[in-house]
């Protein structure tokens, strides 16, 4: 029994001597080595001329302890003895420390730190320093302080420590560093008392150890001081002024001259090249709207000086189409060709720039208009004269361009622009490949016009004073006497009570960024009308609505326009939403979802202006529409025209063989009629029928039939359509 306990007695005395010999190395010599051996070596080189190799002690210093650091983090975590992670950050503090003293600490790890956060950096550095110090201080001597119990000294070292570390980020940097001393004196003072009583009281043997290290890092110190000095040919009390030429050779010099100015080029070049980019755009390198904006005000400022300047803005119209049925990919490719040709044919003075996705903005600055005018139609010819190539196929470009003539060297920037985008919708809405040309006076004119005061009023807020709405009927040609279907239209006037056309209020809403708001208003409306009126829509099968395509791309109204059809679906099942071929092409997916929401609630959809773009018909099997729409173009000129009349026969043909039922609008006469029916068209629409009316005025009729004014239609309509004799 005895000779168990003393062997097991043994054992213990032996795992304390290991555990004391190893925290012994670990915190006390092995430090003082990582510190001092760099340091000898630097001390052994005897070179007293300055070359780069004489700093290969630091950099052994510098690996030597993130090494040792990250050897303490893996014996913490394998022993469970967390004063070792404590200690491996003391010794990051010193290196940090060591940096900021020779200027390195602007980098961490080969990485520079921001400017903007070395002041920072330094002052937490130190605090953190500060607090790793006197931390680890007493964790290694914690069984000694225990014997001291003067734990208000520790806890005054401690909190000197995070009053210093929460003074780092509020204090600016030479507030902080005098009280960096004040507090690092105040903390060495109290360690020192510590020490004392530790070495008299405890009469502890570990800080026999600690001052030796302490000591070894203070002489080494005081070598490396000795030795700086001797190769600066500093004495201890010298004064003397130290002049570079006297260490550095002149070719070392010219050297580094040369390099800074190699660097100070680079930079130059580099700010160029970020300022380009800052006003070019990366697909097309033309300007972007940045650009756009500071080129027009350097032109309208000329103006003062005498030299004219002209804008032009350019709709490539086909670049959407191009998108939806190619990709995007597809469509940045004709666009940069399109740019190509356009840029082609600009002169000195002249720029293009990409204002949005297939917007192009032309500044001729110093050009007279006669001349701008020229240009302009010869870059559309050039558009026109030749098609562009995807691949092995040809494309033919569609475009429209507003032309303005810029004089008051006081419009801004963006008035301008506005001005030429808004001659550029006249264009389109004249038909594609259109010019549309203001002069000064015609642009000053039109922005004291409807529209421009509409947008005036819409970029303040939506409000439907003045707007109402009208209802156009839409005949059926197989039961005429027993149909009274139409569609809601927009309508509203001004001050004066002028009618305001449709096509402003649209343009004037989408500019001032209200359609959503606006489409809310028709749809809320309409449906509390037909919700009203319904006992008197007993021959009404489907009431036709318009949605702006920035509605459909406004998450908000989607959500919103079916939370009100909800409400209204005893009568929502009567709607029948027309959207746009172009609109429908732009995602599939999304509108085929789309569709899908509204057939569940019972919702009809209509494709509207079918035909009017590049229409690829096997799209139409992906969206399950159930009308479509005949562009009116076709329409109207289908007897003037019989390659017309074949469009509309083929797109007639393809609607029902898919289901669906065919719409023509804008029937305006007796012949066209005729033509119509003898196609097979289901239903049409135009002032051949009738013009649109009050909502009090349809609900006086019983069928569309009784408002056809012209005899040639009602006898067509009656003899051929209804039978009767």
């Amino acid at each position: 029994m005895q000779n168990s306990e003393a062997a097991a007695a043994q054992s213990a005395s032996g795992l304390r001597l290991l555990d004391r010999t190893l925290r012994t190395l670990t915190f006390f010599a092995l430090p003082a080595a990582v510190l001092c051996l760099p340091v000898l070596d630097l001390l052994a080189d005897n070179r007293l001329d300055f070359e780069f190799g004489s700093f290969r002690a630091f950099y052994i210093l510098e690996g030597g302890i993130l090494a040792l650091a990250l050897t303490l983090v893996l014996f913490a975590a394998s022993s469970r003895k967390w004063i070792y992670i404590l200690f491996a950050g003391w010794l990051i503090g010193n290196l940090r420390i060591a940096a900021a003293t020779l200027g390195w600490d602007t980098q961490w790890l080969g990485h520079d730190i921001s400017p903007a956060l070395v002041p920072y950096v330094r002052k937490a550095t130190s605090a953190l320093y500060y607090l790793l110090t006197f931390a680890l201080f007493v964790e290694l001597f914690e069984h000694e302080l225990a014997q001291l119990r003067q734990p208000r000294l520790v806890r005054l070292g401690l909190a000197l420590g995070f009053f210093l570390l929460a003074a780092a980020f509020v204090l600016p940097p030479s507030d902080f560093v005098l009280l960096t001393w004040w507090i690092a004196s105040a903390g060495l003072i109290t360690a020192a008392i510590i020490i004392w009583r530790l070495r008299v009281v405890a009469r502890s043997g570990n800080i026999v150890w600690y001052s030796a290290s302490l000591l070894m890092v203070v002489a080494a110190g005081a070598g490396v001081l000795e030795t700086l000095g001797a190769m600066l040919h500093i004495g201890t009390a010298s004064t003397a002024y130290v002049y570079w030429v006297t260490i550095f050779s002149s070719s070392l010099l010219i050297a580094l001259a040369a390099t800074e100015a190699e660097r100070a080029l680079r930079s130059k070049q580099s700010a160029s090249a970020s300022a380009a980019s800052a006003d070019h755009d990366a697909l097309t390198n033309t300007l972007n709207q940045k650009g756009i904006e500071q080129r027009t005000l350097r032109g309208v400022r000329a103006i003062s000086r005498g030299e004219p300047f002209a804008m032009g803005y350019l709709d490539i119209a086909s670049l959407k189409t191009v998108n939806d049925l190619y990709g995007h990919m597809t469509g940045d490719d004709v666009l940069r060709q399109a740019c190509a040709r356009v840029s082609a044919k600009l002169e000195s003075g002249h720029s293009l720039g990409r204002i949005s996705g297939s917007e192009l903005i032309i500044l001729l600055c110093n050009t007279f208009f006669d001349d701008a005018q020229l240009l302009a139609h010869s870059i559309m010819d050039d558009l026109q004269a030749s098609p562009v190539y995807i691949g092995a196929r040809a494309l033919q470009l569609k475009a429209s361009m507003g032309l303005i003539e810029v004089a008051d060297p006081k419009q801004a920037p963006q008035d301008v622009i506005s001005a030429a985008a808004r001659a550029c919708r006249l264009a389109r809405r004249n038909g594609t490949n259109q010019i549309v040309v203001h002069e000064y006076a015609e642009v000053a004119k039109a922005e004291h016009s409807q529209e421009f005061q509409l947008l005036r009023e819409f970029s303040a807020g939506f409000s439907p004073r003045n707007l109402f709405l009208v209802m156009q009927p839409i005949m059926s040609l197989k039961d005429p006497y027993n149909s009274l279907d139409f569609e809601v239209l927009l309508r509203m006037r001004d001050a004066s009570g002028n009618l305001v056309p449709a096509t402003t209020i649209i343009t004037a809403a989408e500019e001032g960024g209200v359609a959503p708001a606006l489409d809310k208003w028709i749809i809320q409306t309409t449906l509390e009308w037909l919700d009203k009126n319904e006992p008197q829509l007993n021959n009404t099968n489907f009431v036709c609505l318009n949605l702006n395509g920035m509605s459909l791309n406004d998450a908000h109204f989607i959500e919103e326009f079916f939370s009100t059809l909800q409400a209204y679906r005893h009568v929502a099942h009567m709607l029948c939403i027309e959207i746009t071929e172009s609109i429908a092409l732009r995602d599939l997916n999304d509108i085929h979802t789309f569709i899908e929401q509204l057939h569940s609630i019972g919702v009809r959809v209509a494709l509207d202006d079918f035909g009017a773009g590049y229409t690829s018909f096997s799209y139409l099997k992906q969206l399950p529409a159930d009308a479509l729409k005949i562009d009116g173009s076709f329409i109207q000129s289908m007897t003037a025209r019989p390659a017309d009349v074949a469009i509309v026969e083929a797109i007639v043909a393809l609607a029902r063989n898919l289901g669906m039922k065919s719409i023509a609008e804008w029937v305006e006469d007796s012949a066209t009629l005729e033509t119509l029916a003898s196609l097979g068209v289901d239903y049409v629409q135009g002032y051949a029928i009738s013009y649109p009316m009050s909502p009090e005025t349809l609900l006086q009729a019983s069928c569309c039939v009784d408002f056809i004014t012209d005899k040639t239609v009602q006898g067509f309509v009656r003899k051929e359509l209804a039978g009767y004799a």
